[in-house]
């Protein structure tokens, strides 16, 4: 299609009902400082929605409990993930890493993985990664966002977290339709 002038001036683009656009973006964040568990597989909890000059777009379609998100509207997500840590001594090698479930939780499989270090010279780092999914079944789908797969992050390493910030954080974004 090509757009004219009258179709921006009209709002015709701004309103269409065709599902273009996005219509769900949510934010998660860790609410606190966590220690590193010195346990590969640990699943981060304490999560809070965004809430620091911030506002969703659409309805609220992911929630979270005990560090599992469930997610209520299908379609095709991006996922982009932050995971900031410090140390005051050492070093420490991880990655942090995003799972998914579409059968209730029952078995997961690594879809997100970052490997980092941080030393004694270099005590902070912030991994990121990101990747698209498709949420096909609500009733069955599972989200969970992991300290480490195989490197445990040691208990010296601090996860950082903050109710007014974000630090380590979760962001999804509805691209379109399953």
């Amino acid at each position: 299609r090509v757009i004219s002038l009258p179709d921006i001036a009209d709002g015709t683009l701004l309103t269409s009902s065709s599902g273009v656009g996005i219509t769900v973006a949510q934010q998660f964040r860790l609410l606190a400082d966590q220690s590193g568990s010195a346990s590969a597989g640990t699943v981060l909890t304490n999560w809070e929605e965004s809430d620091t000059d911030y506002q969703r777009v659409g309805s609220s379609a992911w929630s979270q409990s005990s560090g599992i998100f469930s997610c209520s509207a299908t379609g095709i997500y991006l996922c982009q993930w932050t995971f900031v840590v410090s140390t005051s001594s050492g070093g420490d090698a991880y990655d942090p890493n995003i799972q998914i479930s579409t059968d209730s939780g029952s078995n997961y499989n690594t879809r997100s993985r970052s490997w980092a270090h941080i030393a004694a010279g270099e005590p902070r780092d912030s991994p990121q990664n990101q990747f698209i999914f498709d949420v096909a079944n609500t009733s069955t789908f599972r989200l969970r966002y992991r300290q480490s797969q195989d490197n445990a992050c040691s208990n010296v390493t601090t996860i950082a977290g903050s109710s007014s910030e974000n630090m380590t954080n979760i962001l999804f974004i509805r691209l379109g339709d399953t």
